[in-house]
């Protein structure tokens, strides 16, 4: 199976909190990789935003294929030949 994207990008994210934290704190001042700590975070919350997203589309998905299912049987059931008060059957196709 697949590892989801988030979970791919999670050691680069905890690398990159890990050097926001220690340049909020002063120990490191280089700019140019704290702009870049900030877009891989800013990146992996629009995956997670996504992968939910993705989730929700499948979910809904599913509800609608089983539902189209459900129809499908009703409408057989509809379908098959009706029968008349007196017992007698009306034809599918009169001709």
């Amino acid at each position: 199976m697949m590892k989801k994207d988030s979970e791919l990008f999670k050691p680069l994210v905890i690398t990159a909190e890990k050097y926001l934290k220690d340049y909020c704190d002063g120990e490191q001042e280089d700019d140019a990789k704290a702009k870049v700590a900030l877009q891989v975070l800013s990146v992996y919350r629009r995956i997670l935003k996504i992968e939910k997203e993705r989730e929700e589309i499948k979910s809904e998905w599913e509800k609608l294929v089983s539902g189209v299912n459900k129809l499908k049987i009703i409408k057989k059931r509809s379908t098959k030949r009706k029968t008349r008060k007196h017992g007698h059957t009306i034809p599918n196709n009169p001709k």
